[in-house]
C-alpha cells in the first residue's frame, strides 16, 4: 500500500470507531478500530517526514 493510502485508510477507521464508540454496544470492536486507525494514522504521518539534513543548502567549496 502506498504511503498517501495510509492516512485517509486511518481517519475512515478511527471514525468509524468513534460512531460505534458513541451510538451502539460493540465496545470491543470500536476499540479495535480506534485502534488500528490510530496505528494506520500515525504510518501515514510517518510517510510524510522529511530528513533533516535533505539538502537545502549548497555545501561549501571545501566539501565539494
Amino acid at each position: 500500500m502506498t504511503a498517501g493510502a495510509w492516512r485517509p485508510l486511518g481517519f475512515l477507521l478511527l471514525m468509524l470507531g468513534f460512531g460505534l464508540r458513541l451510538d451502539s454496544e460493540w465496545q470491543g470492536v470500536a476499540s479495535a478500530l480506534l485502534g488500528f486507525g490510530a496505528v494506520a494514522g500515525g504510518a501515514g504521518l510517518w510517510a510524510l517526514r522529511r530528513e533533516v539534513a535533505g539538502g537545502a543548502f549548497v555545501p561549501p567549496a571545501s566539501r565539494r
